[in-house]
């Protein structure tokens, strides 16, 4: 499928999938998408990401319309150093018809330069997921070493792989669009990035029996 990819940005690898909300009912499943991009200029980078989900005759995937913004599955902005690569990602629990009609992604990618572009890589240090199915958010304790300025509130990107090492979805919050996630963090997450090495701990959503060295994750002050 053609994808819609700003110059100087490639997709070296995509993929989605779906499976059982974990705990769940039959009736729901997670459809997840991924990709890898490579900031192939000699800049940084701000991108504007967004996936979106077709059908077979590669129109949205919940309707009939060619043009079915409701489509889209996830967006955000995200930092790219020049000649880096990061792994972005986003997932959806929807009714289990409406994830059969999904056949492909498109990616849609738009970028621009930045005077600066900082993308910190985070160290997985547990997965937590929900201790009952009515639980709403499953968690991610990780580590992150900032060289520079403390920052507050930063976006942040979970890409998650199968055992075989297929991309198959991701968590990807831009806090421009999710303006209520401050108040899901837990007790005692100041979500305050000082300078030097801390931990943190977040909400996310995890696919069934997924290990740490499945998720990949990066930061970056928003």
């Amino acid at each position: 499928m053609q994808d819609d990819i700003a110059e100087g940005i490639t997709a070296e690898e995509r993929g989605f999938a779906t499976f059982p909300v974990p705990g769940g009912p039959a009736t729901r499943r997670i459809v997840g998408a991924a990709t890898v991009l490579r900031n192939t200029t000699s800049q940084p980078m701000q991108l504007h990401v967004r996936f979106r989900f077709v059908d077979q005759a590669g129109h949205g995937w919940q309707s009939a319309q060619l043009n079915d913004w409701a489509a889209i599955l996830n967006a955000g902005w995200a930092h790219l150093p020049a000649g880096q690569s990061v792994e972005l990602g986003g997932i959806l629990q929807v009714d289990a018809d409406e994830a059969a009609r999904v056949a492909g992604i498109k990616l849609y990618v738009n970028g621009q330069p930045t005077n600066q572009s900082v993308l910190l890589p985070a160290t997985i240090a547990e997965l937590k997921p929900r201790s009952a199915p009515t639980d709403e958010w499953d968690y991610v304790a990780f580590d992150v070493d900032n060289p520079g300025g403390t920052f507050a509130e930063p976006n942040y990107s979970l890409v998650y792989r199968s055992p075989e090492g297929k991309l198959i979805g991701g968590w990807f919050v831009d806090r421009a669009n999710f303006l209520h996630f401050t108040s899901k963090l837990p007790k005692g997450e100041t979500d305050r990035y000082p300078r030097g090495a801390s931990r943190h701990t977040l909400p996310t959503w995890l696919p069934p029996d997924i290990g740490s060295s499945a998720v990949t994750m990066h930061i970056w002050p928003s």
